[in-house]
């Protein structure tokens, strides 16, 4: 029986899930931001301004929607900035909205709020009280639990940049996922691709997907540090529209990208079959010691087959292209397949 993964017949719909705008501390307006994306071939963006949300549907179009998303802080020291004490811990999280129109910021506090103009801080959708926020296990997980509740979805964001280990990131409980992959601090010098956070994750049993970002804020980028169209995901649903997007980021039907395509994913016969776009290397990677790799030293490589053994627990395909650029699907749990 063939149960497909990622279906070359539907539509692949491409974004970015980690974006700032002059509303915080990036350069553009979100009217310039869709402009540059869309000239990209990107058919949605999250604007995930730092500490409130903003609903941005008045940019969206029949080619294009905005997803309502806020980037929130919780710090080790509360009352420090990260851009002064560069040895502080802390954790960064991504809230999306399920519902396009959900911009209530139920967590906004004024000591992780650096970026809105005062003028502009009665404007934001949020309670009278402000929010306590805890750093620790207990804290981040009731805070996640919380946003949960409030009909956000949350992803984790470069743990190396925050500083975070495995014992640390270990207690975070309810995540939807975790960026594996962040543009923008690898362009500032800080490489941060995260896969081992991934399988970590999922060892200790957590189901989370596979998310990346831009993590744009392009103030300077004549110095070549320019931090957009560097990760993408791809969103394989059958339409564009809010509730199209967000159905397939739930449902886990999107995989994330430095560059290369893949373009088919199913499984039959015991055996898993990509398709993608031109690479130098596929692997097949497991919870367990067991992992496969196909390579080539000339030319190229349009796909590739693995056996599926019942002890692999789950498995993720990789597919590496002649820069070292990856594209990275979900993990897929042996006994759901």
């Amino acid at each position: 029986m063939k149960k497909i993964l990622l279906d070359k017949n539907k539509k692949y719909y491409r974004g970015n899930m980690h974006c700032h705008s002059n509303l915080s501390d990036g350069k553009y307006t979100p009217e310039e931001l869709k402009k540059l994306y869309k000239e990209k071939g990107y058919s949605f963006l999250a604007i995930t301004d730092h500490e409130h949300f903003n609903n941005h549907s008045y940019l969206d179009d029949e080619d294009f929607i905005t997803l309502t998303s806020a980037e929130f802080a919780i710090k080790e020291f509360p009352d420090q900035s990260t851009l002064k004490n560069f040895d502080m811990k802390v954790c960064h999280l991504n809230f999306y909205a399920k519902e396009q129109g959900n911009d209530y910021t139920f967590c906004y506090s004024s000591l992780a709020d650096h970026f809105s103009a005062v003028e502009r801080r009665h404007l934001i959708n949020r309670p009278d009280e402000e929010y306590e926020r805890v750093y620790g296990h207990e804290g981040i997980s009731r805070l996640i639990r919380e946003a949960n509740e409030h009909e956000f979805f949350v992803c984790y964001n470069h743990p190396r940049w925050s500083l975070e280990n495995y014992a640390d990131y270990r207690g975070y409980e309810g995540l939807w996922g975790v960026e594996i992959y962040n543009h923008g601090c690898t362009v500032g010098g800080l490489y941060d691709y995260d896969i081992n956070v991934f399988d970590d994750m999922l060892r200790d049993g957590k189901r989370v997907f596979a998310s990346c970002g831009d993590d744009n804020h392009n103030k300077n980028p004549e110095t070549g540090r320019f931090q957009s169209f560097g990760a993408s995901v791809y969103v394989n649903a059958d339409e564009l529209s809010y509730k199209g997007i967000v159905d397939g980021l739930l449902a886990g039907d999107f995989y994330s990208s430095m560059g290369p395509e893949i373009y088919s994913l199913y499984v039959e016969d015991g055996k898993v079959f990509v398709e993608c776009s031109d690479a130098k290397q596929i692997t097949y990677s497991t919870r367990g010691r067991r992992a496969k790799a196909v390579n080539i030293a000339e030319g190229y490589i349009n796909g590739a087959v693995f056996e599926i053994k019942d002890t692999d627990g789950y498995f993720r395909i990789d597919v590496v292209d002649e820069k070292g650029r990856r594209a990275n699907t979900q993990a897929y749990f042996i006994q759901e397949l």
